[in-house]
C-alpha cells in the first residue's frame, strides 16, 4: 500500500485520463463544511480505460461502470452514477443516489495525494484562487468583498481557496491558523497560493497577492 502518482505522460492520451477531485453539498456532513469530495482516477489510452474512486476510508475501489465519450464521463460506483463533462482543467455534472440528483463540480487534481490504501505523499502545487468562505458562498453583488466575509467567519479555519473559472469550488486549509494576519489581509482577493495537498485540503506554505 503505497500512494500512487499518475505519470504525466499519460495526461496527453485523453481529456478525461487523471485524478479528478469532485464535489457536492451534502449539508448533514458539518465535519466538511457541508461539502462530499470523492477522487476519481482514470487511467487507460483509447478506448480501453480504468476508474477507481475513493470511498469513505479514502480507499481507492473499482468503478462498477465507466464509460468516455470525448469529454463525457460516466460513472457507475456504487449506488452512485456519476454524469460528468470536463472541460479543461475543471469538471461538472450531476450525481444520482438515493438521496437524488445533485450537482457537482470540481478540478483535475494534478500530483496531488492520490490515496491507495491510507498512506499518502505530499507534493507541493502552486494554485491561483479566491480567498473565501469554505461553504462555497460568495459575497452579494455592491458590498466590499473582505468586510462581507469577515462577518461570516468565527475563525480562520473558515475559509478556503476558491478555485475554477467556470465551476467555483472551495478548497479549506490544514493550517489556516498559521497563516491567520496573512489570510485575513487578503480576503475576498485574488491570491497565488504555494501548498501542499493533504487529503482535499491544502496545507499552506505561502501566500502571494495577485
Amino acid at each position: 500500500m503505497v500512494p500512487f502518482m499518475l505519470p504525466l505522460e499519460a495526461l496527453a492520451q485523453s481529456s478525461a485520463v487523471g485524478v479528478w477531485n469532485i464535489r457536492s453539498r451534502d449539508m448533514t456532513d458539518r465535519a466538511t463544511g457541508g461539502i462530499r469530495s470523492v477522487l476519481l482516477r482514470i487511467e487507460g489510452a483509447e478506448n480501453e480505460f480504468t476508474g477507481e474512486m475513493t470511498a469513505v476510508s479514502n480507499r481507492f475501489l473499482p468503478v462498477e461502470q465507466l464509460s468516455i465519450e470525448g469529454r463525457l464521463i460516466q460513472v457507475v460506483f456504487g449506488s452512485y452514477e456519476y454524469s460528468l463533462e470536463t472541460e479543461g482543467e475543471e469538471i461538472r455534472g450531476t450525481v444520482e443516489s438515493p438521496f437524488g440528483v445533485q450537482q457537482v463540480s470540481g478540478f483535475r487534481q494534478y500530483r496531488g495525494v492520490m490515496y491507495v490504501g491510507d498512506v499518502s505523499e505530499e507534493f507541493e502545487t502552486t494554485r491561483p484562487g479566491f480567498l473565501g468562505l469554505s461553504s462555497g458562498a460568495e459575497p452579494p453583488t455592491g458590498v466590499d468583498p473582505a468586510s462581507w466575509i469577515r462577518r461570516q467567519i468565527s475563525s480562520v479555519d473558515d475559509l478556503a481557496l476558491i478555485v475554477g473559472n467556470r465551476a467555483r469550488v472551495p478548497v479549506a486549509f490544514t493550517n489556516a491558523r498559521e497563516f491567520q494576519d496573512e489570510l485575513l489581509a487578503n480576503l475576498g482577493r485574488d491570491v497565488s497560493m504555494l501548498a501542499v495537498w493533504v487529503g482535499d485540503r491544502l496545507q499552506i506554505r505561502s501566500i502571494d497577492p495577485s
